[in-house]
C-alpha cells in the first residue's frame, strides 16, 4: 500500500460539474427540536455556512409519529457550504439541541453501504497499465482541498506471477483511505463514476459483503453476497464476486444512526415493513407508503 504525501500546492484545482448539482449540496440535519420553525432553521445554517440556504425542509414527529425526533434536509448554494458546516458539525447546536449533520445520500445512490461510515474506498474498472497510486493521487488532489480531508492511502491490487510475485498489471481494482468519513461520503457521490485513463470508473464506498443468510463477511471469490451484487451475464460480474470477494454487498437497509433511518429519500410509514427487506427501487416492500420530500 502506497502512503502518498499530499501535495495540494503543486496542483490546480478541478471543479467537477456535479459540485454544481443538488445532490452535493444536500446536508441531511437530524436532533432538531420539535419546537423549531423552518425558517429559523434556515437561518442558522446560513449564519453557520456563510452563506445562501436555497431549500430546505423539516420532518416533524406529527407526521412520522413513531419517530420521537424531528428531522430534515437542507440544500446550499455551493456544495462547498456542505463542507465548511461539517467542519462545525460540534458547535452545532439550535434550541438546545445538538444537531447530527451528514452529506446526504442521493435517493437514487444503491451502492453497497451508501449509508454507513466509513473511511475506506472501493475503486473498480482501472487501466491494467499506466495506472499508478501516484497517477490517481494526483487526480483526486487536484479536486479537493486539503482543508476538508485527504488521501491517507492508496492501494492497486496487482496480478502474480506463477511464483506468487507481483506484476505490474492491476488487476483492475484497489481501496483508498481518507482522512475522515465526511470526505469518504463526499468522495462516493463526486466519483461514484468518472472518466480516467480512457475508461469509466467506479468508486463507492468499501463495506463488508452480506450473504444470503443475512450475516455480513468479508465474501469470497465468487460467493455468497446479495442477489442485487451479481452483475450482467457474461459480464465481470457484481463486486463481491467479479473482483474477487471486495467490494462488498447490499444490505438491506441503512440509517444515519440516531434513529433517523432514511431510505434512499422514502421514509416507509407504520406497516410498510415485511421483514424489514428493501426493494431496489428505493422502496419497502410491503403495503407502507413513503415520505419522499425531494
Amino acid at each position: 500500500m502506497a502512503e502518498i504525501e499530499n501535495n495540494e500546492e503543486k496542483c490546480e484545482y478541478v471543479h467537477d460539474p456535479i459540485l454544481d448539482t443538488e445532490e452535493m449540496k444536500k446536508m441531511f440535519v437530524g436532533g432538531i427540536a420539535p419546537d423549531t420553525k423552518d425558517e429559523e432553521l434556515k437561518e442558522f445554517f446560513e449564519s453557520i455556512g456563510n452563506g445562501k440556504v436555497t431549500d430546505h425542509v423539516v420532518i416533524r414527529k406529527d407526521q412520522m409519529s413513531e419517530k420521537k425526533s424531528v428531522f430534515g434536509f437542507v440544500t446550499f448554494e455551493t456544495s462547498e457550504m456542505v463542507d465548511e458546516v461539517l467542519l462545525k458539525r460540534k458547535d452545532l447546536n439550535l434550541n438546545n439541541r445538538s444537531l447530527d449533520v451528514n452529506r446526504a445520500v442521493p435517493k437514487n445512490n444503491t451502492s453497497a453501504g451508501a449509508h454507513e461510515k466509513t473511511k475506506k474506498l472501493f475503486i473498480a474498472n482501472l487501466p491494467k497499465f499506466d495506472c499508478s497510486e501516484q497517477d490517481l493521487q494526483q487526480y483526486f488532489d487536484a479536486r479537493h482541498k486539503s482543508k476538508y480531508g485527504t488521501i491517507e492511502s492508496i492501494q492497486l491490487i496487482k496480478r502474480k506471477d506463477e511464483q506468487g510475485n507481483k506484476m505490474e498489471e492491476n488487476k483492475g481494482f484497489g481501496f483508498i483511505m481518507v482522512s475522515s468519513e465526511d470526505m469518504a461520503d463526499k468522495m462516493a457521490i463526486q466519483h461514484a463514476t468518472f472518466e480516467f485513463g480512457g475508461r469509466r470508473i467506479e468508486l463507492k464506498k468499501s463495506v463488508p459483503t452480506v450473504t444470503e443468510g443475512g450475516g455480513r463477511g468479508r465474501g469470497g471469490r465468487g460467493g455468497g453476497s446479495h442477489p442485487m451484487n451479481a452483475g450482467p451475464a457474461g459480464g465481470t460480474g457484481g463486486y463481491s464476486g467479479g473482483y474477487g470477494g471486495y467490494g462488498g454487498g447490499y444490505g438491506d437497509w441503512y440509517g444515519y444512526g440516531n434513529g433517523y433511518d432514511y431510505y434512499y429519500g422514502a421514509y416507509p410509514s407504520r406497516g410498510g415493513y415485511r421483514g424489514g427487506h428493501a426493494d431496489a427501487r428505493g422502496g419497502q416492500r410491503g403495503g407502507g407508503g413513503r415520505y419522499a420530500p425531494y
